[in-house]
């Protein structure tokens, strides 16, 4: 079984091209308009194609900032000796490079960046977490498991009634992050945590840049619990190929033969896909080869990719 570490061996070769310090990343937080939180799969996807370039511009034309979590940076470490591999190196510097700001965040964060906007204390801010934690847990995923590893007398502060006045994000996320398994979705999960948290705040738009079509009914279920409690309908799933779409009508791409070149970087197989045509009424859903997808999109000015 794989070890994670938190910090990867070679993460000095990219350091300094992440916001760490607290009050630049609070800052940026009250600050910026949209929030692409980068799953493990979509950055690796995107680093390998050749045409990055193009998704760089895209993210600049948005006045994007790109959030790492600690666990994604671990998941980004490769099995056999816990390094980052050269290609997403070198894409995460062309981000910056680029002047897109890439804020490294470590879960437990999210409670500075609670203070910092509104006026809350440690035992409301307790409860927000444990409402989030059961949320996350009805998914019935890693979160639901680590749940049950957690200390009882602990557990029942973390998700109960009387959650007392110690701050218990470093601790949970802590935890959760040593608990991390090969193949498990706890990047994913803890970020559905963070979004429920910092939607508490008035903050820019919060972008699931995620390729996971298995997790659509989660992210709606987590919508739905946003939309309801927050009253924000986020976080907002982007896809590579929802990405490509926008792309070409945006004119940022516009060249068929680099288009399929970016999908291809995305998956051996055919792509999937939830969209709309002239006379839909509702969501459809259907599985195209890379080139039919392009011409799709290129060809029919009423094809629209949702996810």
């Amino acid at each position: 079984m794989k070890t994670y570490k938190e910090i990867p061996i070679n993460f000095y070769e990219i350091q300094d091209y992440f916001v760490t310090e607290k009050q630049d990343i609070i800052n940026h937080f009250i600050t910026g308009e949209k929030y692409f939180f980068y799953d493990t799969c979509s950055l690796i996807t995107h680093s390998d194609t050749l045409n990055r370039n193009y998704i760089i511009n895209f993210l600049k034309n948005k006045h994007a900032t790109i959030i790492l979590t600690r666990t994604v940076l671990m998941e980004l470490s490769s099995s056999e000796d816990n390094k980052i591999h050269t290609v997403q190196l070198n894409y995460l510097k062309e981000l910056h490079d680029s002047n897109i700001k890439i804020i490294l965040l470590d879960e437990e964060f999210i409670l500075h960046c609670l203070n910092a906007v509104i006026n809350i204390n440690n035992e409301n801010a307790n409860k927000l977490l444990g409402f989030a934690i059961n949320e996350i847990s009805k998914f019935k995923g890693t979160i639901y498991e680590i749940k049950k590893l957690i200390q009882e007398n602990h557990l029942k502060k973390l998700i109960g009634k009387n959650p007392g006045h110690k701050e218990l994000y470093s601790d949970f996320f802590t935890f959760a992050r040593s608990m991390k398994e090969s193949k498990d979705n706890l990047g994913e999960e803890l970020m559905f945590i963070c979004f429920i948290i910092l939607t508490k705040i008035p903050i820019g738009k919060c972008i699931f840049f995620s390729n996971d079509l298995n997790s659509r009914t989660n992210i709606i279920s987590l919508n739905d619990y946003i939309y309801k409690h927050h009253d924000k309908k986020e976080p907002y799933q982007l896809t590579t190929a929802t990405l490509l779409y926008k792309m070409y009508i945006e004119n940022i791409l516009t060249d068929r033969t680099k288009m399929i070149d970016i999908l291809n970087s995305s998956t051996e197989g055919n792509i999937k896909v939830y969209y709309t045509g002239e006379s839909d009424i509702k969501l459809q859903f259907d599985s195209f080869s890379k080139e039919d997808l392009v011409d799709r999109i290129m060809i029919d000015s009423y094809f629209k990719i949702i996810y």
